[in-house]
């Protein structure tokens, strides 16, 4: 670990600003989840989980994923013609949702209690997608302390607003206009400091540029979407599954677990994986080698979610009762049924754009939908053969444990074989995007 640290190398410090800003905004909401859980239900947390899960879904996607290519080209106008398409898409996307929120609510009988909440789905989802556009520009200008400052401010107004309501007494619509909240001033920070730093890039709209565009790039919503696609399926499928085969209070005590667990581990991989992205991306065109740096991101990786799994597996469960209370002792317990999971997924996630860099985003489709595919085999066995919660969580970390690890296996000899084989090229930046 001391090794690693006295490595003054520009991915390790620009790392080290972007984890530092996420270890604040989770240390804000670590502080103030006793007293969120005991001013909303297991049940109030079931149901924002399901409306949220809707959200990252349509909002992951909401791009076609054009905004990975944010970072790609030489030119700063290709790439601010590039945020103009992405936003463009993201935009035709919320109005798509909007009209469909519309018909299923207008012609089919949603469930009362999610009728009106669907409403809010196609703006956060547009506040999502938009969020990712603007983040990608930033790494490009290697604005790492703005992008921190940023997870910062998102969790103070995401946290502020769900106290608020929590004391007021709405139930789920406090957890929803939290998440919105902190969405909305996520994007505002960006769109003031865009204003103020980048205004002059606006005259560099070109229509017939963006058409060129997304024809270069069609790679990115032609394999890469249908990947994220497949990565959705076993993400957010979970939370579908949970729904259909238990209760609501099941699925809210899994979704504590995920706050807990999963969500400071992916914006802390996200910080980790940006960089990484963008470094490793110009360090694969000039000379095609990037085995050193990918071993340094997994130890990185490691090193942050070791802890994590320790802590979880020996007094995970005694701890989270203890600190939410009893009614959330169950979410201690899954936390330590799915921690070996989330360990080698975190690791997976914080190189997760190694096959798009070196060309083998159709590769890494087809692994995807094998992940896919055992989430839903684990879940649906022990919803519909054990009928029992407890056992379906225990076989979905045993299998997508070994899936994830087998995933990090062979993007590390996917990358030695690449690296053997590749021959720099004034054009190696374009071609990495031809799939494989």
């Amino acid at each position: 670990m001391i090794k690693i640290l006295r490595n003054r190398s520009d991915f390790i410090k620009n790392s080290f600003k972007l984890v530092a800003g996420t270890a604040i905004a989770q240390a804000i909401s670590f502080l103030v989840s006793p007293v969120v859980t005991r001013l909303y239900t297991p049940a109030d947390f079931g149901i924002y989980t399901f409306l949220i899960s809707i959200v990252g879904g349509f909002g992951l996607i909401g791009t076609l994923r054009y905004e990975m290519a944010i970072v790609l080209p030489k030119e700063d106008k290709k790439a601010v013609n590039i945020v103009f398409l992405s936003l463009g898409i993201a935009l035709l996307m919320c109005m798509g949702i909007a009209i469909g929120v519309f018909v299923l609510n207008t012609w089919f009988q949603t469930e009362p209690s999610y009728k009106t909440w669907l409403y809010a789905i196609p703006f956060m989802v547009l506040l999502l997608a938009s969020g990712n556009v603007f983040q990608n520009w930033f790494n490009r200008k290697k604005e790492y302390k703005t992008l921190a400052l940023s997870k910062v401010v998102t969790s103070i107004g995401n946290n502020a607003v769900t106290l608020y309501m929590g004391f007021i007494g709405i139930g789920v619509w406090g957890l929803l206009l939290g998440n919105f909240t902190g969405l909305l001033l996520f994007n505002l920070l960006f769109v003031f400091l865009i204003a103020r730093r980048y205004h002059w890039h606006f005259r560099d709209y070109d229509r017939s540029s963006q058409k060129h565009l997304a024809g270069q790039y069609k790679d990115l919503p032609l394999a890469n979407t249908p990947q994220m696609l497949v990565e959705l399926v076993q993400i957010y499928g979970i939370v579908f599954l949970l729904q259909v085969y238990f209760s609501s209070e099941t699925l809210g005590w899994y979704s504590l677990s995920q706050r807990l667990l999963q969500a400071p581990m992916w914006l802390i991989g996200t910080s980790i994986c940006q960089i990484y992205y963008k470094d490793a991306s110009e360090r694969f065109a000039i000379d095609g080698d990037i085995t050193e740096l990918l071993k340094k991101t997994i130890k990185m990786a490691t090193m942050v979610a070791l802890p994590v799994l320790i802590a979880l597996l020996t007094i995970g469960p005694w701890l989270i009762g203890l600190v939410f209370g009893a009614s959330w002792k169950m979410s201690g317990e899954i936390a330590r049924i799915l921690a070996p999971w989330f360990f080698f997924d975190f690791i997976r996630y914080s190189i997760s754009q190694t096959p798009l860099v070196i060309g083998k985003t159709r590769s890494m489709f087809y692994i995807s939908m094998i992940g896919a595919l055992l989430m839903i085999i684990a879940v649906s066995t022990g919803g519909l053969i054990l009928k029992d919660s407890t056992q379906s969580f225990i076989l979905m970390s045993a299998m997508l444990s070994f899936y994830s690890f087998g995933v990090i296996w062979w993007i590390i000899a996917s990358v030695k074989k690449a690296s053997s084989e590749h021959k720099p090229t004034n054009n190696a930046r374009q071609s990495s995007f031809t799939g494989n």
